[in-house]
């Protein structure tokens, strides 16, 4: 499809486009101007809502396309740095997409949910326990902690477990790519 078809097509039968391209596990968009590279871009994101899309580029012409996606994937190519530069995640080869989305995408999703667990229960146990100690005294106006030990116990005394996060890896990364549907069981992303 030239240009212009698609200009006609994103014109007049944007629906049917949609339907066409949301249909698709990948479209590639070459030989297009940047604009409606943009334009493909905004239309999955636009009719394909709780989906996430990311676009991979790697030349000048990518840049609104990859700024366009939810996730921009630039390959630091031959063409020029404009794509990985603008991108969120640069990578040297396109083959190191998969071990991108399966491994590093997988490894942080999951340390960033069990992070924010631990952060609000953190919070949830000095709340709790501030607030039995103000019914047990009879709502007086002191703080069961002091200053220093509340930045002692957000920061020193609750560590260890912010680092058991970094190391900690429930599959190995060469499982991650052999089993891309382990992807699956983090929920719909």
């Amino acid at each position: 499809m030239t240009g212009a078809a698609l200009n006609v097509c994103l014109q007049y039968y944007e629906a049917e486009v949609a339907e066409l391209v949301c249909a698709c596990s990948a479209v590639v968009c070459c030989r297009c101007s940047p604009e409606q590279k943009a334009q493909i871009v905004n239309l999955l994101k636009r009719y394909k809502k709780p989906a996430r899309v990311a676009a991979v580029g790697d030349g000048g012409n990518d840049v609104s396309m990859i700024q366009a996606a939810h996730a921009g994937i630039g390959i630091d190519a031959n063409e020029g740095k404009q794509a990985s530069l603008a991108a969120d995640f640069s990578i040297t080869q396109f083959h190191h997409i998969s071990r991108l989305l399966l491994v590093h995408g997988r490894f942080c999703y999951k340390r960033s949910c069990a992070l924010s667990q631990f952060v609000m229960h953190r919070g949830l146990i000095i709340s709790i326990m501030q607030a039995i100690f103000s019914c047990v005294f009879y709502f007086a106006s002191v703080s069961l902690y002091q200053g220093v030990l509340m930045v002692a116990y957000s920061t020193a005394y609750t560590m260890l477990p912010v680092f058991s996060l970094v190391v900690d890896r429930d599959v190995t990364a060469d499982n991650a790519l052999t089993y891309p549907e382990l992807y699956k069981e983090l929920g719909y992303i």
